[in-house]
């Protein structure tokens, strides 16, 4: 089913089922009308960010840097820290620039999703965003969103291409390394010819993508050595495999609850049609990362539990104490039907 036009923060049923209708909201006009007006322009990411996120950040930063010299322009988060020396690190912002400023969200579907809480205070809201809709998660200002989409970090690319803005060679590889890592190498859902010919262009701009890709897709050895503690001791139950860990589990390792909670693709290895890994933070609040092969949708599923996503990777959370929320996911998902995209 190809994406279509909706009203904002509309929603569509697909032949009588829950899952949501592609959608498509295409303000760009207008969001690079806003830039032109604004003196002050932030850039903000989800909570625990990840290499799109965190590429879009950098990525976009430089666009507009290179050509809008004359405005401040921020990214704002703890972005991918590892990644700092062969990138670039973010920003450090007062809360008296924040307020005067235009913040753009990347990768994130409504403000309390931000990593930064005083995005909040900003003057005026826009985002790029590729993420399902959720209608609790409500945003009615500019944006570019397109659900389809294998990564954020097209949608930013695309944007500057056809606005005929100047791509420096940094922002070429964080928009890169971040289409990269949410393709999975251009293998999940949502690689398609389009995504080929972003990346062709941002090769044209500089990429390099062997020294990049190497520090990428590196890890040390303790996450290695935990990828094989998950399979071990992961479980399945109908078309579910799944793995609860806790600080118990990953601390002897060296992990922490960031590294440990991002490593759920380990159990795509596993040969069943969902797979999902439960992490318990230091206090005991569990993230539930969901992923699933197609046409299994996960992604209305993580959103009856307060979370969503992708439609093929999603999460929620589950509260501390509450033992009933792992077996309530596990039936939910085994309860799926094939969609019909």
């Amino acid at each position: 089913m190809g994406a279509f036009s909706l009203p904002k923060n509309g929603f569509a049923i697909r032949g009588g089922k829950s899952i949501l209708s592609y959608f498509m909201f295409q303000d760009e006009s207008a969001i690079l009308t806003r830039i032109k007006e604004s003196p002050v322009i932030t850039i903000w990411g989800h909570g625990l960010p990840d290499e799109d996120c965190y590429g879009c950040q950098i990525g976009l930063r430089e666009i507009l840097r290179a050509n809008f010299p004359d405005k401040k322009v921020y990214a704002v988060g703890t972005g991918v820290p590892r990644l700092f020396k062969r990138l670039a690190p973010t920003d450090v912002v007062s809360d008296e620039e924040v307020r005067e400023s235009f913040a753009i969200l990347v990768d994130v579907s409504c403000l309390r999703r931000v990593e930064d809480p005083r995005v909040f205070t900003a003057k005026s809201f826009a985002k790029f965003d590729h993420h399902m809709p959720n209608p609790e998660e409500y945003f009615d200002d500019l944006m570019i969103v397109e659900p389809k989409r294998v990564s954020c970090g097209e949608l930013i690319a695309e944007f500057a291409f056809r606005n005929h803005l100047k791509v420096p060679k940094l922002a070429a590889e964080a928009l890169y390394s971040g289409i990269c890592t949410d393709s999975g190498r251009f293998e999940f859902y949502g690689t398609n010819a389009d995504t080929f010919r972003v990346v062709a262009k941002l090769f044209d701009c500089g990429v390099v993508p062997d020294t990049l890709l190497s520090i990428v897709f590196q890890e040390e050895a303790k996450v290695v050595h935990f990828r094989s503690y998950i399979l071990e001791h992961s479980k399945v139950e109908g078309k579910v495999a799944y793995c609860r860990l806790t600080k118990e589990d990953y601390l002897p390792f060296g992990l922490t609850f960031e590294e440990a909670s991002g490593l759920a693709t380990v159990l795509g290895a596993l040969k069943t049609e969902f797979y999902v890994l439960f992490t318990a933070d230091l206090e005991g609040e569990v993230r539930v990362e969901m992923r699933s092969h197609a046409p299994y949708a996960v992604q209305p599923t993580a959103m009856e539990f307060g979370g969503g996503g992708h439609l093929y990777a999603a999460g929620c959370s589950i509260h501390k104490g509450d033992e009933n929320g792992y077996d309530s996911i596990i039936r939910a998902l085994n309860a799926i039907e094939p969609s019909e995209d």
